[in-house]
């Protein structure tokens, strides 16, 4: 049997999650399906939180997340891109995500990047972590639609129950394509934040 460390029982975990949600991930779940004692994992990861700040790190760690710097607008469209990429690839572990905030130096280190490029844009540290935050929010929420529709579970709105006459916009939507609302989603952020960076300049000047 392979040796019992932090990394076999996050990927296990990751696996118990995409396969069957995020809330199926315990440690006696986890334990049962390495063949270990519950008692077994304590060294390596006290509490379910400690689990769920662990599938955090280890999907930040296959998100490739620039580690070196980049321009603010870059880090963003990169940091939307990978959280799509992640959420296709994990749909149930994705939801970690949004559970618990990065804790350490390895899930922090590119957060570090995209706020030394705002401020290098002229933000002030605050301004270049609510910049930071505002990116991170709807990549999440596109992230989760993306993590549905991978797993066929995208909710829509059921035409029938809307009458034509009342709801003529609803309709004309026949057969849309959410990728388009992820994309403007993301078109939408970026044009926002350069108008709040352009603005604070000619506050400055």
């Amino acid at each position: 049997m392979a040796a019992l460390t932090r990394r076999r029982i996050l990927e296990c975990a990751v696996a118990i999650a995409d396969r069957d949600g995020l809330d199926a991930v315990t440690l006696r779940r986890i334990a049962g399906e390495l063949g270990v004692h519950v008692t077994s994992l304590y060294n390596h990861v006290e509490t379910r939180d400690a689990i769920t700040d662990g599938i955090v790190e280890l999907l930040l760690d296959q998100a490739h997340l620039p580690v070196t710097p980049v321009d603010w607008e870059e880090w963003v469209r990169t940091f939307f891109a990978a959280m799509s990429a992640l959420a296709i690839q994990h749909p149930g572990a994705f939801a970690a995500l949004s559970r618990r905030p990065v804790q350490g130096a390895r899930a922090a280190a590119s957060f570090e990047i995209a706020m030394a490029a705002f401020a290098r844009a002229g933000l002030s540290a605050g301004e270049a972590y609510s910049a930071v935050k505002a990116a991170v929010f709807p990549a999440l929420v596109v992230g989760a639609e993306r993590s549905m529709s991978a797993r066929g579970e995208l909710p829509e709105t059921v035409m029938e129950d809307l009458p034509p006459e009342s709801f003529p916009q609803f309709h004309a939507l026949e057969d849309y394509d959410p990728t388009l609302a992820w994309a403007f989603s993301l078109e939408t952020l970026v044009a926002g934040l350069r108008a709040q960076i352009s603005d604070r300049a000619s506050t400055a000047r």
